[in-house]
C-alpha cells in the first residue's frame, strides 16, 4: 500500500498518466520508493504538463515471464480486436512461418450462440437449413458424402483442419475446454472424451426413392435418439428403401442419431409427413401397411394375404416406446407381433425392429 501511494502521489504532481501495463510486477522495482527502475517498454505514458521525472542508479531487471501482461490487459493489445472475437473471425498461427491459418473462436461469439443453438432446437435447425454433429470419426465419415456440404468447423486438432481446407471455407483452431463448453448444459455428454472436433452441415435434399419401392419403413413418435440410431444402422445395412418420419418423432439430423449411424442413414430416401399422407403414400406405391403391436398376428399370414392382393411391398411401422403405436396408424395398418416366451411382455423397439426387418425382407 505504501508503494502504490508513493507512485500515486509522484505521478501526480507530475500531471502524468499511466495504462494498466505500469503496474506489471513489483520485482520490476528495486525500492518501493523508487519508480525510476522500471523498464520504459512495459509501461507507456501521456504526458499532460511536465515530462516524468529522471531516474538515478541501477538495479536489476525483470525477465519476460516476469513482467508478463496482467490478465486485465485489453484484448486488443494481446491481439484480436473485441468486434473479432464477438463474430469469431480472429485469426491464430496456423504455421510455424506465423501465417493466419485457421480462426479463432470465443465462447461469447455469435457463431458459438450459433452453434449451440443447432445442438440444441430442431426447429432452429430446420429454420438455419443446417445441423450440428461432434467427433473428427463422424466428421470424416461423413465427408465422404459428397451430397453434404460444410458450413463450419471447429476443431483441436489441425491435421483434421487441413484434410477440410478445400471443403470449408470456415475452420476454427478451438482448444478442448472451448468444444466442452458447446456441451456445458448437457448431462449425458462425457466431456473431454471425444469432443475432439464438432462441425454444421447443410441440410441435404431429399434423395429421390427408386421405383419400385418395396420395402417402407416408417416411424411413428419414436423419442429416444439412441433407439432411432439403431434402427437406422439396421435399415441401412439391409436394404431398407425409404424413410417416413411422423410427427413428434425424434429429429433423424439430431447429433447423437448422427453419432450412431456415422451418417449413414443420409443415404437412404426420406420423407417428413403426417398420418394421412403416409397412407397415401402406402395407396400410391401398393403398400401393405403393418404396423408392430404386442397383440399382432404372425408376420406370415400378413405376407401371404399380400401375394393375394397384389401388394408390390411392405410398408412397416414402429410405434412409440411406451404408448405403442397411435391410433390412427392403427385404422389403416395390419398389428403384427413376434412369438415369445409367455412371460414376455415385449421387446426394445430398436430389437424388434431388427427382427421384423431381417423376417420381412428374407421372405420377400
Amino acid at each position: 500500500m505504501f508503494f502504490f501511494t508513493t507512485v500515486v502521489r509522484r505521478r501526480a504532481t507530475n500531471k502524468c498518466f499511466f495504462s494498466e501495463r505500469f503496474f506489471t510486477h513489483p520485482r520490476c522495482v528495486t525500492h518501493l520508493g523508487n519508480v525510476a527502475k522500471l523498464r520504459p517498454e512495459r509501461w507507456h505514458s501521456t504526458a499532460v504538463g511536465e515530462s516524468s521525472r529522471s531516474s538515478s542508479g541501477s538495479g536489476p531487471e525483470c525477465n519476460d515471464s516476469e513482467c508478463a501482461p496482467p490478465h486485465w490487459i485489453s484484448r486488443n493489445e494481446r491481439g484480436g480486436s473485441k468486434t473479432e472475437v464477438l463474430h469469431g473471425e480472429s485469426h491464430v498461427d496456423g504455421s510455424p512461418n506465423g501465417d493466419n491459418e485457421y480462426l479463432r473462436i470465443s465462447k461469447r461469439s455469435k457463431m458459438m450462440k450459433y452453434i449451440i443453438r443447432l445442438r440444441k432446437k430442431r426447429n432452429f435447425r430446420k429454420k438455419m437449413n443446417s445441423f450440428f454433429v461432434k467427433e473428427s470419426s463422424t466428421i470424416a465419415n461423413l465427408a465422404r458424402n459428397n451430397n453434404l456440404t460444410f458450413e463450419v468447423i471447429l476443431s483441436n486438432s489441425r491435421s483434421l483442419l487441413d484434410h477440410f481446407k478445400s471443403k470449408c471455407s470456415k475452420l476454427y483452431y478451438a482448444d478442448s475446454d472451448t468444444l466442452n463448453y458447446i456441451f456445458r448444459d448437457s448431462l449425458k455428454v462425457n466431456k473431454g472424451a471425444k469432443n475432439d472436433a464438432v462441425a454444421v452441415v447443410k441440410l441435404p435434399e431429399p434423395i429421390p426413392a427408386k421405383e419400385p419401392i418395396r420395402f417402407l419403413l416408417a416411424f411413428d413418435r419414436i423419442r429416444y435418439a439412441y433407439n432411432l440410431g439403431k434402427i437406422l444402422n439396421t435399415a441401412y445395412s439391409l436394404g431398407v428403401d425409404c424413410l417416413f418420419y411422423l410427427h413428434n418423432t425424434v429429429d433423424p439430423f439430431n447429433h447423437k442419431v448422427i453419432e450412431m449411424t456415422n451418417g449413414s442413414h443420409l443415404q437412404i430416401s426420406y420423407q417428413f409427413g403426417s398420418y394421412v399422407e403416409l397412407r397415401q403414400f402406402c395407396e400410391a406405391h401398393k403398400l401393405l401397411p403393418i404396423v408392430a403391436h404386442t397383440n399382432g398376428v404372425n408376420p406370415g399370414h400378413i405376407l401371404k394375404v399380400t401375394s393375394e392382393q397384389e401388394k408390390k411391398g411392405v410398408c412397416l411401422i414402429l410405434g412409440n416406446e411406451s404408448t405403442g403405436p397411435h391410433a390412427d396408424v392403427l385404422s389403416f395398418a395390419k398389428p403384427i407381433s413376434l412369438p415369445m416366451h409367455e412371460m414376455t411382455n415385449s421387446l426394445n423397439v430398436s430389437v424388434a425392429a431388427s427382427i421384423l426387418i431381417h423376417y420381412l425382407k428374407c421372405m420377400a
